[in-house]
């Protein structure tokens, strides 16, 4: 197999060992490439270890207009932080942690210091690129900078430019919608719309994260996107010996991941529901593999009588505590913001869950994309509403109902074949980029 040079333009670094749901997908899609023929310049996210690829360049003083002075600001603001908590939030690209100074956040979290430190080509960058001699630009935006910097790569350099982003930020990005303050919202969304609209306009190659994104970017942007999905391998799965997070005999149910303010509460939930089947005499209770937590969240979890947190056991792992549980629960949200910045989002979690081979719920608007997925493949039971007497009904079903759990699963496999087999992704991935190319 041919495998381009890519220059990969992201936000965040792909480091070799994180958990972060960019950093899984993009390791998944260039496994196996010569780490040589591999290149990323970035902004954050750097955890000290030898990364993934090949190179890298971390955007520095040189790379920003006023740049020095943006890096002295940034240094400042991480000094505030320092031993404050920081909440987690949604999106999985490494971003930097929320500043709570009111000038500060106003500046850094309504994109205002995007549009004054812009980035630029310095002759430093220049230099490392062309040292690379990159085949294609691969892109993901995430922010402004990381929206205009490809562009003006791509026309610098000559080359061609792909492109593909886990959810949909151009829409929800300095919107208000999770949170930021909404002062600038229309003159920031112009700025984000003329540049996602300029960006997808010189990409040659389209990836869509999902059908649902394939079929409304292909509208939205006028392009036939080319559907990639998260991935692994099922021989990971299936050769994992099952690990029990409680003793046999408690029914376990098994939530994983990030929870921000709009996920733990739905955590609380499903304590409930734990409580009440303890008055019907069933002993169950809720097992959290957590990888970051809102800390009001971690507190209100921690005095919950019948959820357990447990650390991240890591990606080797994982699938041994998945395929121990008697019932995967993947909490999304309910939020009217929220929804709608993840409405064309897959969760990283599902495809790891159908993989498992047990029984899922969705708890999750059924606007979201990972409700939507779930509703229309019926890889899991979707519960709809927030409502802790539906969810208690789902689970008492599935804990009993055999025939109805072994029919998820019996979808979920059928899922699974679809979209989620880590070398048809690839060898679809690879295939674009090369045929782009002409090899």
């Amino acid at each position: 197999m041919t495998y381009p040079r890519v220059l990969i333009v992201a936000l965040g670094r792909i480091n070799a060992t994180d958990t972060t749901n960019n950093g899984l997908l993009l390791r998944s899609l260039f496994t196996g490439w010569p780490r040589e023929n591999v290149a990323q310049i970035y902004s954050s996210g750097d955890n000290g270890d030898n990364g993934f690829f090949g190179r890298y360049y971390r955007l520095g003083p040189p790379d920003r207009w006023l740049g020095h002075l943006f890096y002295k600001l940034k240094d400042a603001a991480k000094e505030e932080l320092v031993g404050k908590p920081i909440p987690v939030f949604v999106s999985g690209t490494s971003r930097e942690p929320p500043i709570r100074s009111a000038g500060k956040r106003l500046f850094l979290n309504t994109g205002l210091y995007e549009l004054i430190f812009r980035p630029r080509l310095s002759k430093e960058m220049l230099v490392w690129t062309e040292d690379f001699k990159p085949d294609i630009i691969f892109a993901q935006g995430y922010c402004l900078t990381f929206a205009w910097l490809p562009v003006m790569l791509k026309k610098k350099l000559g080359i061609k430019l792909a492109f593909l982003s886990t959810d949909d930020w151009p829409m929800y990005l300095y919107s208000g919608q999770l949170g930021e303050p909404r002062v600038f919202t229309r003159m920031i969304k112009f700025v984000v719309k003329r540049a996602t609209t300029r960006l997808m306009s010189v990409v040659d190659v389209p990836f869509a994260f999902g059908p649902p994104m394939a079929d409304e970017y292909s509208a939205r942007y006028k392009k036939t996107f080319i559907t990639l999905s998260h991935a692994d391998d099922p021989r990971r799965f299936s050769e994992s010996a099952p690990l029990r997070s409680h003793p046999h005999g408690v029914f376990t149910i098994l939530a994983m991941g990030n929870f921000n303010r709009f996920r733990w509460p739905l955590l609380l939930d499903a304590n409930k529901c734990c409580r009440l089947l303890a008055e019907e005499g069933i002993t169950a209770r809720v097992a959290v593999l957590c990888s970051a937590i809102d800390p009001e969240g971690a507190q209100e979890i921690g005095r919950a009588s019948y959820i357990d947190l447990f650390d991240d056991p890591g990606n080797e792992l994982l699938p041994c505590y998945l395929k121990g549980a008697d019932l995967l629960f993947l909490a999304e949200g309910f939020d009217e913001g929220f929804v709608s910045a993840i409405r064309l989002s897959v969760s990283s979690k599902s495809h790891l869950f159908m993989f498992s081979r047990r029984p899922i719920i969705v708890y999750a608007h059924p606007s979201t994309g990972v409700g939507k997925y779930a509703a229309k493949y019926h890889w899991a039971h979707l519960v709809a509403r927030q409502d802790v007497g539906m969810l208690l009904e789902t689970v008492r079903d599935l804990l009993k109902n055999t025939i109805e759990a072994d029919r998820l699963v019996s979808c979920a496999d059928e899922t699974v074949k679809a979209f989620h087999l880590g070398d048809v992704n690839q060898a679809r991935f690879v295939g674009s980029l090369t045929n782009c190319l002409g090899h």
